[in-house]
């Protein structure tokens, strides 16, 4: 495990009874430097009293790691958060930088504080390094750096901490491992949607809201699937609008046994296309649009005449809600990839499509407590049904059947 000497530009901080030391180490250094817990232990063969892998080790998911893998490999704008870093053993010295006084800061206080900030870091390569937060990185980093030397030049925030491997260390490492785990706080879809600029989706998803002249002012922007059954004027919120135009364009599974045609979804979702395609991707979308609008008489009113709705009335469409907008938009996605879109779209323009529907009414809507009823193996239950009146081939899962079975309906009922 021993490396070579280093020497780090390194600024060092206080936080609490902390004292830490933030600093740039290459890809490279990483691969070479920063080690998984196990991989520490070994070193420790006769300390049966270390065993770091017993007590700071998240489960490393070789999938997630694979996938940042090749988020570094096709990705030229990559950018990590900073990976922190417990080390000890080794020979690690701090050395301050004198900084003289200049025109910038004139203030003794600033010079003297600077001159104790700025340093430079020495490691002489018998550390042991493993990662408090960023174990997932740390690996991902390597495996990269392997399959391409020439990444190793890049570079990624680090700040190093000392760990002290007693009982008294042992417990301020594994608290401050357990306290950035529990109070990192992950990026919502909303945030992704509104933010991302690698996840095609979701730029599709915002272009169709700021430039789409029929949602204007038709959809939501709020935090969760959910539509308040007291609003009147708008037809989605952003969340699923961004699952719809997810089915609709990535090779995604419907049902159980059916999976559609369309983009690879994790490449989709993580790297950019470029604007060509993404016109295209666009021009797509609004077409759908435009005949959905065309499809259902009462959407078209809101979208085109900002007519008002009421989501209390039963007899109110359900492309007004969640599950309806999920069941259309599927059984649509099933018609596109079989050819049969065209059968789709004339089927809904016809159908009674609400909970005043015999068909509907039962497998969706609990009378006793006024409410939809949205289990998957219902939504399931209905554009299975609306598949086979359609024509488009299914196949029921045990569970399907097991379901189908307690509703005496067929596809000529709905």
């Amino acid at each position: 495990m021993k490396t070579n000497k280093i020497n780090l530009p390194c600024l060092r901080g206080k936080m609490g009874d902390w004292m830490y030391y933030v600093t740039l180490l290459k890809f490279d250094d990483v691969a070479k430097r920063v080690f998984l817990p196990e991989e520490i232990d070994k070193k420790y063969k006769t300390k049966e009293d270390l065993k770091l892998g017993d007590w700071i080790q998240r489960d490393l998911e070789e999938k997630r790691i694979n996938d940042v893998v090749q988020y570094l490999k096709k990705q030229e704008q990559r950018f990590f958060n900073s990976l922190i870093l417990g080390m000890y053993d080794g020979k690690p010295s701090y050395r301050e930088v004198e900084v003289k006084t200049s025109s910038l800061y004139e203030n003794e206080e600033d010079t003297e504080y600077f001159s104790k900030t700025f340093g430079i870091l020495t490691l002489n390569g018998d550390e042991s390094i493993f990662a408090i937060d960023g174990q997932h990185r740390a690996r991902s980093i390597r495996k990269a750096v392997i399959a391409n030397k020439d990444m190793g030049e890049d570079e990624i925030c680090a700040i190093f901490v000392a760990h002290r491997p007693s009982d008294e260390g042992k417990l301020r490492t594994r608290r401050l491992f357990s306290t950035l785990n529990r109070y990192a706080k992950p990026v919502n879809l909303k945030e992704i949607i509104a933010l991302s600029e690698d996840d095609n989706c979701a730029i599709l998803t915002r272009r169709l809201v700021e430039k789409y002249e029929k949602f204007s002012d038709k959809i939501l922007i709020n935090g969760n699937k959910s539509m308040n059954k007291d609003n009147t004027d708008a037809f989605t919120n952003i969340i699923q609008l961004y699952d719809i135009v997810t089915i609709l364009l990535c090779n995604v599974m419907i049902t159980s046994v059916f999976k559609t045609s369309g983009e690879d979804k994790k490449d989709f979702t993580t790297t950019r296309v470029d604007d060509k395609d993404l016109n295209k991707f666009y021009k797509k979308l609004t077409d759908i649009f435009d005949k959905t609008s065309e499809t259902f008489i009462e959407l078209k009113k809101m979208l085109e005449l900002n007519e008002s709705i009421n989501r209390n009335d039963l007899k109110t469409s359900l492309i007004f809600r969640p599950i309806g907008q999920m069941i259309f938009f599927k059984v649509l996605k099933a018609g596109i990839t079989t050819g049969k879109s065209k059968e789709v779209f004339n089927y809904f323009k016809k159908a009674e499509f609400n909970l005043e529907s015999k068909v509907l009414k039962e497998v969706l809507w609990d009378n006793e407590a006024n409410i939809i009823i949205t289990t998957t193996e219902r939504q399931k239950y209905v554009y299975h049904l609306i598949m086979e009146k359609i024509g488009i081939p299914i196949k029921r899962s045990p569970k399907d059947k097991e379901t189908y079975k307690s509703f005496n309906f067929t596809s000529s009922d709905i």
